[in-house]
């Protein structure tokens, strides 16, 4: 690639100058040139300022001109800046005294006229472009930093959060001791409280500082990986959330540390999780209050009810007017008693206490027996009831008394606020969400959009109060809990003057889905009353994806659950309110359905002490608590392995 000529400009007022010059540059070398010419002073800096004939890599200026000397033409093309557009040789015809002034002024450089050759005006326009490249590349730089550091500074300056760089001091040992402040910005004062702290060290500033502070500084130094916390500073008595980073190499052990004050959203969330812990506390005391006083009502309650009933069946037989009253106070004490069952039902769920037996189930079974419970209802009050047979896919996986008290009380509250003569007609399909999904339509007078936002509200029985059925606003909200407990959800879609149409959805029966590689291959059953020890127990099992883990709360639940799942190991807690651990193990053992079911007994240091060897020696293995996890896991492959060894040798016995 050719290099382009340079374009130089002769600045005098002898054309014999000018022409002696531009000989001695096309002499002096092969580098090709292109002229320009100017015989005075503000000519030459109209050209150069101008470049009307193309930027201009050189001039040859000389000293004493008609209108200017070269100081003042240099004044000229500096305009105050200290470097002229292009560089400038002076060229002079006599000796100076000042050539250094000229240096000065924004000239490159200085030559004699008369004694100068060819090749050293050559080396002094080479040299002078290359300086002045140097020169004016030197002056970008430093514009650029004083942009930056303007830059770095304004925002420096203007954040809000505070911001300080610290120099990380370490002892004999490489443990970080102290930091020292190299600098802060204004928001620093504001955040911390602290002044003049430039060239102060933490420890100087706050001798109380706790040592997590420089600790944690000194990590970030040493290692270079920035850290984020958000900590109480004791020494100002203040919450920060910090940011901290390295700046530069290591050996500079320098830290940058951007925070924030966040001692008043710190205070607030504080005084919420004080407020939240009260309301907590006082919900369960609330909780606590209705189960006890629902426990004492219902025992009297009940006394009264069988009273009442023998009354009515006394012989000989009771008057007209003792029946209708006798009458009365049955209507009124089973009201009663529904409400007391259905308040500790809700009061269970809202509290935590109720527990919940999930298993695979068919929903044919359920709709039949709550068919038949409802059919005496619908003809007393005049309603026709259809039940649509579901398909044999519909089966869910969830509890099965649940269920059905899900679907009597959507059942009997379609049958109650039906119109006279009206209809209920009863469907499970799956649904294209892949659930199971019961409907209950009524040809009842329908829910105003008011009143579907107001549906699942306790003790709301939207407008219904004066009404001739009874009722008490709970039984949807226990439903609706009951359903979100069982992983479902419940809705309605209802029209003014058509009907509604009551619906729950629950999850297939997928884990006991056959071929299916996600299901837990083992399901077991935990008898803890214990609600913390319940919870550790689930926290095991949670990282067991082969698990399926059912819950009881006492023995007669336990083994409720039992004989319906026959779970593959029972886990059952020595420490129970209903019963003993050797007396249930008595009990699981004589029933043909869970007699070969394995039990692990649950916080048993004390029962393995137990002075009758024969029934504690039934028990497949012992776990003390807190349950370590590797004891948990030891237990359970003891007990499956020797549970799959049995069913071998059971097969191998049997005829095909």
């Amino acid at each position: 690639m050719t290099t382009p000529p340079w374009h130089i400009l002769l600045v005098d007022d002898c054309a014999e100058d000018r022409a002696d010059m531009r000989q001695m540059l096309l002499r002096g070398g092969n580098r090709r040139y292109r002229f320009s010419e100017a015989q005075l002073g503000a000519d030459g800096v109209r050209r150069v300022l101008a470049s009307e004939h193309g930027p201009i890599d050189c001039v040859l200026l000389d000293y004493a001109l008609p209108d200017m000397d070269a100081p003042q033409v240099l004044a000229a093309l500096c305009q105050g800046s200290g470097i002229s557009p292009c560089p400038v040789v002076v060229i002079t015809g006599e000796a100076l005294d000042d050539g250094l002034s000229l240096l000065g002024a924004g000239a490159q450089d200085y030559i004699g006229k008369h004694w100068t050759s060819p090749q050293s005006l050559k080396r002094v326009v080479e040299n002078a472009i290359e300086r002045y490249a140097l020169q004016a590349r030197h002056q970008r730089t430093e514009a650029a930093l004083r942009l930056s550091e303007e830059r770095y500074r304004a925002l420096f300056n203007s954040i809000d959060a505070g911001y300080a760089v610290v120099e990380v001091m370490f002892d004999a040992q490489g443990k970080a001791n102290d930091a020292r402040y190299l600098e802060v910005n204004p928001a620093f004062t504001q955040q911390t409280g602290l002044t003049d702290v430039v060239g102060r060290t933490i420890r100087s500033l706050m001798p109380d500082t706790e040592p997590l502070w420089i600790e944690v500084y000194g990590a970030v130094a040493l290692t270079g990986v920035p850290l984020r916390l958000e900590r109480h500073a004791q020494a100002l008595q203040r919450w920060f959330d910090i940011y901290a980073f390295r700046l530069g190499e290591p050996q500079a052990c320098q830290v940058a540390v951007l925070f924030n004050d966040t001692t008043e959203r710190m205070r607030v969330e504080l005084a919420l999780n004080k407020a939240k812990a009260g309301a907590e506390a006082a919900n369960r005391a609330k909780s606590d209050f209705l189960l006890a006083m629902s426990h004492e009502l219902r025992s009297p309650l009940s006394s009264m009810l069988g009273y009442a009933q023998l009354l009515e069946i006394s012989k000989p037989p009771p008057a007209l007017a003792q029946q209708d009253s006798i009458g009365q106070i049955l209507r009124a004490g089973w009201y009663l008693l529904g409400l007391i069952n259905e308040i500790l039902d809700l009061t269970a769920i809202e509290s935590g206490r109720l527990v919940l037996s999930s298993q695979a189930m068919s929903m044919d079974e359920v709709l039949d027996d709550c068919q038949a419970m409802a059919v005496p209802l619908a003809q007393a009050s005049a309603i026709q009831l259809a039940f649509r047979s579901p398909a044999p896919s519909c089966r869910v996986w969830a509890d099965p008394i649940r269920v059905k008290q899900v679907l009597i009380n959507l059942l009997t509250n379609a049958i109650k606020y039906n119109r006279p003569g009206g209809r209920v007609d009863v469907c499970c399909t799956a649904s294209a969400a892949g659930t199971v999904r019961v409907s209950v339509r009524d040809t009842g007078l329908g829910l105003t959009a008011s009143q579907l936002e107001q549906l699942f509200q306790p003790f709301n029985r939207l407008g219904q109060e004066a009404g001739s059925e009874s009722g008490t606003g709970i039984g949807l909200v226990i439903c609706k809990r009951l359903v979100e407990l069982m992983g479902g959800r419940i809705g309605v879609d209802s029209e003014p003057g058509v009907g509604s149409c009551f619906w729950f959805e629950l999850d297939p029966e997928t884990p006991l889905a056959v071929n299916s590689l996600d299901l837990p291959a083992r399901t077991l059953l935990c008898v803890e009353a214990d609600a913390e020890s319940l919870q550790r127990v689930e926290a095991l099992v949670a990282g067991r994806p082969d698990l399926c883990l059912l819950r009881a709360p006492d023995i007669a639940c336990g083994l409720q659950i039992a004989r319906s799942a026959r779970p593959d190991a029972i886990l059952l807690s020595v420490h129970l309110p209903d019963m003993q651990a050797t007396q249930a193990l008595l009990l699981l053992a004589k029933d043909p359905a869970t007699a070969l079911i394995p039990v692990i007994a649950l916080g048993a240091d004390l029962l393995r002490q137990d002075s009758d060897a024969r029934l504690t020696a039934n028990f497949s293995g012992f776990l003390a608590q807190p349950v370590h996890p590797d004891a948990f896991t030891l237990a359970l492959e003891l007990v499956f392995q020797h549970q799959g060894a049995a069913g071998q040798q059971a097969g191998a016995g049997e005829p095909i």
